[in-house]
């Protein structure tokens, strides 16, 4: 945050460059090396050695999710709510369904509710965009991290609606729990599939996520995205949206009207 900036000082910049750029924690990674010896001399003499430092005594704290409300008023007559929940770690089994979750909600802005590539079908713009002329965008929100994780979903719009924002978000995220159509879950995979795809067009886009890979899994692992998507099931995706939404929320609201949408508690009461 802004407000810490004066906190840190050389000593502090210092000591995070001995816990986190270490030997243990370097990964180099290269494409299309011709002769591996003479590349592996290049990265010796071009980066050196790094100093041997004591990692053992190093222990990273594991991150804790909270959960909770903020609120902040904004001079604009349009609210925007947020609300998450604690989802899974990278080396989950879940991850794939999140993705497709993700993917089924979608994305949607006031200025361009659908066309070529721009999710036409997702429920963001379907039951959302299409149905209600107060909703100005809505998206849903997916991070996975070494620890932990967060899932859920932004909606924006008039400040004089903001109740009604809040129902249909909910409204929404309830709606993962139910059944999935056959044809809605195999348009989300593939959308998906092709999203995977073209981010790894490039050879160092690949080169990148196969240094992520391995540092992450220990393994390679991007070879399976494609057939870990299209095992996910409907019934899959009920398990984890339930899961999930019995957990503790994390509401933010901003905007000029903030005070009329529904507590963290009442929300909660309406998911479960």
């Amino acid at each position: 945050m802004a407000n810490n900036m004066d906190n840190i000082d050389s000593r502090m910049l210092q000591q995070f460059v001995m816990d986190n750029v270490t030997p243990r924690k370097c990964l180099i990674v290269a494409s299309g090396v011709k002769n591996h010896k003479e590349y592996v001399d290049l990265v010796k003499e071009r980066l050196g050695e790094l100093l041997p430092v004591p990692e053992h005594n190093y222990v990273r704290d594991q991150a804790e999710y909270i959960g909770g409300e903020y609120r902040t008023w904004t001079e604009t007559p349009a609210t925007s709510i947020t609300l998450a929940f604690e989802s899974c770690p990278w080396t989950s089994d879940d991850v794939h369904a999140y993705y497709v979750m993700n993917q089924l909600i979608g994305s949607a802005t006031a200025f361009s509710s659908g066309g070529p590539g721009k999710g036409m079908h997702c429920r963001a713009v379907t039951n959302l965009m299409q149905k209600h002329n107060y909703v100005d965008g809505a998206a849903a929100l997916n991070s996975h991290f070494s620890d932990s994780g967060l899932f859920g979903m932004t909606i924006e719009g008039p400040g004089s609606h903001s109740q009604e924002l809040m129902s249909l978000l909910v409204e929404e995220l309830n709606g993962l729990k139910g059944p999935i159509d056959e044809v809605e879950l195999n348009r989300a995979k593939n959308i998906l599939k092709m999203n995977v795809l073209m981010a790894m067009e490039r050879t160092e886009d690949r080169l990148e996520e196969i240094a992520r890979n391995f540092m992450t899994y220990g393994d390679l692992t991007f070879h399976q995205y494609c057939d870990k998507i299209d095992a996910v099931t409907s019934s899959q995706i009920n398990a984890v949206s339930s899961k999930l939404l019995a957990g503790k929320p994390t509401l933010l609201v901003t905007g000029g009207a903030i005070n009329l949408v529904p507590s963290v508690t009442d929300v909660a009461r309406q998911l479960n």
